[in-house]
């Protein structure tokens, strides 16, 4: 299973082309064009900030992509000609885990291909811890993709279900704002004090050539409760020694969230074979 995946990704380069084109589009364009205004978020440049979050964005992609796959081996009868055999399910639903965390990891490694362009220097350990986290972040991923497809039997609904998780879980990650902090704004000390009264009472105050920014609080709760912000708050720390969130729930999610993802799977593609 975990080589079949593998081989369907070789086969298909369109996914590694939206892979590219995703890194060019958010974090060459729109991380160098916001860049222009913010001139810098707790000392990173806008795209250095988000670039963990672009990384986090194509492992959601990759790891949705191989998750829909699964209608499509129970429409023409793989799925349970894989179950009849003697293998395990729980061994069924590992292979096709890793088989998606494998393309997760090569997906997420496409924007590191542009660090020197936004002035990241990243280390080999770095690089390194990097990965971990990105196939964790692939497995427990996948497994949340599978435990939606196996609720579903067509791509079409898969894929307007798929785009209302991706979405609220990408942009209430911190991945392109952060939860507090500094950020550096152009022209904000010549705004008229009257409406620096009004940004005030919104949680956005000004010191120096700054805004000192601060989410609202339901929408605090909101990130707090997505997993993904943990594990993208993991791997800011990894890259740019830079985190908002405890260390201590970050490396709990990113040790737990995958064997969770196995036992769900296993059962999810349990409950698809047996479902009539």
């Amino acid at each position: 299973m975990w080589r079949r995946e593998v081989l369907r990704y070789v086969r298909d380069t369109s996914q590694l082309f939206g892979g590219i084109s995703r890194t060019i589009l958010w974090l060459v364009i729109l991380g160098l064009g916001l860049g222009a205004a913010l001139r810098e978020i707790e000392g990173y440049t806008y795209a250095q900030f988000i670039l963990p979050g672009v990384i986090t964005l194509n492992v959601l992609f990759a790891s949705m992509q191989c998750a829909i796959a699964l209608i499509w081996d129970r429409q023409v009868g793989l799925l349970r000609e894989v179950v009849i055999s003697p293998a395990p399910m729980l061994s069924v639903a590992l292979g096709k885990l890793l088989g998606g965390a494998t393309i997760a990891l090569v997906q997420g490694i496409i924007p590191f291909l542009f660090t020197p362009l936004i002035g990241v220097e990243v280390t080999l350990a770095a690089f390194l811890l990097a990965l971990v986290v990105i196939f964790s972040m692939g497995i427990t991923l996948t497994g949340a993709g599978i435990v939606l497809a196996s609720r579903l039997r067509t791509f079409e609904g898969f894929g307007a279900i798929s785009n209302g998780v991706i979405q609220p879980l990408y942009f209430l990650s911190g991945s392109i704002f952060p939860l507090r902090g500094v950020v550096g704004g152009v022209g904000f000390l010549d705004i008229p004090e009257h409406l620096r009264v009004e940004l005030r009472q919104l949680g956005i105050y000004a010191i120096g050539g700054g805004w000192v920014v601060q989410l609202p609080v339901w929408l605090q709760v909101l990130v707090y409760a997505n997993p993904v912000s943990y594990m993208l708050d993991t791997l800011r720390f990894v890259l740019l020694d830079f985190r908002q969130l405890p260390l201590a729930l970050d490396l709990g999610v990113i040790l737990l969230s995958p064997p969770l993802a196995v036992i769900a799977s296993a059962h999810a593609m349990k409950r698809m074979t047996t479902s009539r």
